[in-house]
């Protein structure tokens, strides 16, 4: 059995109703229409986005989100309002992160919502413990030690090096993340060389987990397109997860916009946007959804008329799923993500369509050409109320320049109404030539 979190409105006006979670998703609470569990308008005790809870079971975690009464978790207030701050004020403050336990009390007014966690049941010849993620796989350890060390706890467990690991000499790090680093290997049998990507496992890691994950990575592998990047080989151990993919010397379109000083020509972007909605278009095609898609998950072949590639398929996604990540990818996500994230992501966390990837594109098109966000984001304010409030900039507003036409196909992929926008990628690229 999977964890699970349970809340239950046991005071108020929606007594009674329960909210169960087995998978990673959001909880939003107030007063507005695109809340889970919502107040009357008129009940004066409830902001219209009051706070926040993300649940990866069986942890949960709450954020107030500039509410005016503030939220109380076991009569503690949480966030809040300051005295003389405004609304639109209070919603862009970020107010402190809230780990909740079994049987803690969340209350707003006489609303009152009861904690229930419940950690995964070892199933019984399935819940063999592979790892149990150590001290020394932490992921912010440096990256070759950790790349050391996990080769270490491999062979220590007397478990054969992972495939897709033993076959390629690392050269050196390329970069790193929240879940792990991306090294630049060369296959000894014909000196190819690839992207090697670890990710840590920051949970134990059961039988169960680990097959999980990797059953959901071999669909992933299929995928075909020249606009994709290539997914080589895989395998795991130690904690560890090993991904061997296509290396893009170009790097990435974020390293093209840091060289060129933060912007790029519109026919130079766009015609990189357009090859990597060609390979989005075949992943929509055959059911996939990114789900974070940004200019460092498009990668370039060559700096200068590289081919563009879709990066990272799936990967956060099932390692998500799979119940490995052990975090909170949306009220922790790093600053990198929120500015290309479309509001139904934070308030249809699971249920996320193509065109969650169509608004993404957008947003990369966007600060391509503009080296700006569709959306404000301040230093100190809190992203979450700024996708949930704020409405996307019209991106001739950024700049004057920008034909009308492409301005017209770019604000409408950008609308927070998902029915408006084109419904995947292969309408986009389609909308997106036309216009140019």
């Amino acid at each position: 059995m999977p964890g699970k979190v349970i809340l239950r409105a046991t005071e108020g006006s929606i007594e009674g109703q329960e909210f169960p979670f087995e998978e990673h998703d959001t909880f939003i609470f107030g007063r507005g229409g695109d809340c889970h569990a919502r107040l009357p308008r008129d009940d004066p005790s409830a902001s219209r986005h009051h706070f926040i809870i993300e649940v990866s079971p069986p942890a949960a975690r709450l954020r107030d989100l500039g509410s005016l009464n503030g939220t109380f978790v076991n009569g503690d207030k949480r966030g809040g309002r300051k005295e003389g701050q405004t609304p639109e004020e209070g919603a862009r403050e970020r107010f402190p992160d809230v780990d909740l336990v079994h049987g803690d009390r969340v209350s707003v007014g006489k609303t009152v919502f009861t904690v229930e966690t419940f950690a995964p049941a070892e199933a019984t010849g399935a819940g063999r413990v592979v790892s149990d993620a150590p001290p020394l796989l932490d992921p912010q350890s440096d990256p070759y030690e950790v790349l050391a060390r996990l080769l270490e706890a491999v062979r220590g467990r007397g478990e054969p090096v992972p495939t897709g690991f033993a076959g390629y000499e690392v050269e050196k790090k390329l970069g790193e993340g929240g879940m792990g680093a991306v090294y630049l290997a060369r296959r000894k049998e014909d000196g190819r060389k690839v992207a090697l990507k670890v990710m840590l496992a920051k949970v134990a890691v059961s039988e169960e987990a680990q097959k999980a994950f990797l059953r959901e990575v071999e669909v992933t592998r299929a995928l075909r397109h020249p606009n994709l990047v290539e997914f080589v080989d895989h395998g795991a151990g130690g904690g560890g997860f090993f991904f061997v993919m296509e290396f893009c010397p170009g790097g990435s379109v974020a390293d093209l916009e840091k060289e060129r000083g933060g912007r790029l020509p519109l026919d130079e972007a766009a015609g990189i946007v357009i090859q990597a909605l060609a390979g989005l278009a075949h992943a929509h095609e055959k059911g996939f959804v990114h789900r974070d898609l940004k200019p460092q998950n498009v990668l370039l072949t060559n700096r200068v008329r590289g081919i563009a590639k879709v990066a990272d398929l799936g990967l956060a996604k099932n390692f998500e799923k799979a119940g490995l990540s052990g975090g909170f990818t949306v009220t922790g996500q790093s600053a990198g993500t929120p500015p290309f994230m479309p509001r139904e992501q934070v308030t249809n966390y699971k249920y996320v369509k193509p065109a969650c990837d169509v608004w993404s594109m957008a947003a990369t098109l966007y600060h391509m050409v503009t080296n700006e966000f569709p959306r404000d984001f301040g230093r100190g304010e809190d992203p979450i109320a700024i996708i949930l409030g704020q409405a996307p900039v019209p991106i001739r507003k950024r700049d004057s320049s920008i034909p009308a036409k492409v301005a017209k196909v770019i604000d409408k992929a950008l609308s927070d109404k998902v029915a408006d926008r084109c419904a995947d990628a292969g309408e986009f690229k389609e909308a997106l030539e036309g216009a140019l």
